[in-house]
């Protein structure tokens, strides 16, 4: 550890721990600067003396007040605050001596208060310097150039002093501004990554999830197929024609089933089917069952897109019924017939 780095571990962030540095970095070099100043140009113009002892002053408290208590956010504010009162003070009160460095002093106040305390703040800053300087410039400026005496090469010295100060505050603090916005570059290009391994991650495991669902399915169609025709290898031995019937509303149920897994298993989305596209393939398969010579058409309607296997199991029962009781009772005394279906949402 050295003079110019204190130790500062008690922050967890790291850009909250370059703020404290900063601050404390500047505040030290505030003091010592404007405490050479004071007692180098002591016996200068009254007003611009008192520009340098207080600002020797409030850098001398805010240092102490930083090393006690280790607070460094509103250390922002008031450096931006005092920053802006004293330049104020001195351009419109000390015209005897120059101030080409109180404008660039404006502008390090106000880019205090955007790196320490954001855009709202540095605003209001900027703003409370712009007036400060059109109340000059207007009322002051004309009066300091018919008072201001050549420069002796003390007073160009304290000038130079200040001036190159102000200069190296400035480079300073775009330098931590864009050490800070690398800092984030860096961190945000570091969490994408880690986000997109965790995507990969999760994108295959959902689909190995998703192979394992349809492999399922497959497996369900492919013992409910069994199960049909077990069925229709015993309904070819009986003769009761009741009971025959009964097979056949039987087998048509387990088809249904058997369907629905199949549609899951070819589907890319493994939890919802195309109502309509079902609803064809079943009455097709239920058209082939109940095989007749009368010309007998199927329309269907629907206004639902996709449905789930929750609301499609009942439902495809449902239909399974009325489609087959369709073909069983309604078409006895005609010759041909349509069968119309219509699934409109409310």
């Amino acid at each position: 550890m050295n003079i110019f780095t204190p130790k500062a571990a008690l922050f967890d962030s790291h850009i909250e721990r370059a703020k404290f540095l900063m601050v404390y970095r500047l505040t030290l070099i505030f003091t010592v600067i404007f405490f050479i100043l004071v007692l180098t140009f002591h016996d200068v113009e009254i007003n611009a003396l008192v520009s340098y002892i207080i600002a020797f002053s409030a850098s001398l408290i805010a240092l102490i007040y930083l090393l006690v208590s280790k607070k460094h956010n509103h250390l922002f504010l008031f450096f931006a605050i005092a920053g802006s009162i004293i330049s104020q003070f001195s351009c419109n009160f000390s015209l005897t001596t120059t101030h080409y460095v109180d404008f660039l002093w404006m502008v390090i106040a106000a880019l205090l208060a955007f790196v320490g305390m954001g855009k709202y703040w540095g605003m209001a800053i900027l703003a409370m310097n712009s007036v400060g300087i059109a109340f000059f410039i207007y009322y002051r400026h004309n009066l300091h150039l018919e008072l201001l005496p050549p420069l002796d090469k003390l007073t160009a010295t304290g000038a130079y002093i200040e001036l190159v100060l102000a200069i190296f505050v400035f480079g300073y603090l775009m330098y931590q501004f864009i050490s800070f916005q690398n800092f984030s570059e860096a961190k945000l290009r570091k969490a994408n990554i880690e986000l997109a391994n965790q995507n990969a991650v999760i994108l295959a495991k959902n689909n190995e999830n998703i192979t394992l669902i349809k492999e399922i399915h497959h497996r369900v169609k492919n013992n409910l197929q069994i199960i049909i025709s077990l069925l229709r290898l015993q309904q070819s031995e009986i003769v009761n024609e009741e009971a025959r019937s009964n097979f056949t509303e039987a087998i048509n149920r387990v088809m249904v089933m058997s369907s629905i897994h199949q549609r899951l298993y070819q589907e890319k989305e493994v939890s919802r089917i195309d109502l309509k596209s079902y609803l064809s393939d079943l009455a097709e398969d239920l058209k082939m069952i109940f095989q007749t010579e009368k010309k007998i058409d199927v329309h269907i309607t629907s206004t639902y897109g996709e449905i789930d296997l929750k609301t499609l199991v009942p439902l495809g029962l449902l239909l399974n019924e009325l489609i087959s009781n369709s073909y069983k009772y309604a078409f006895n005394a005609v010759a041909e017939g349509e069968i119309k279906i219509a699934i409109i949402t409310c």
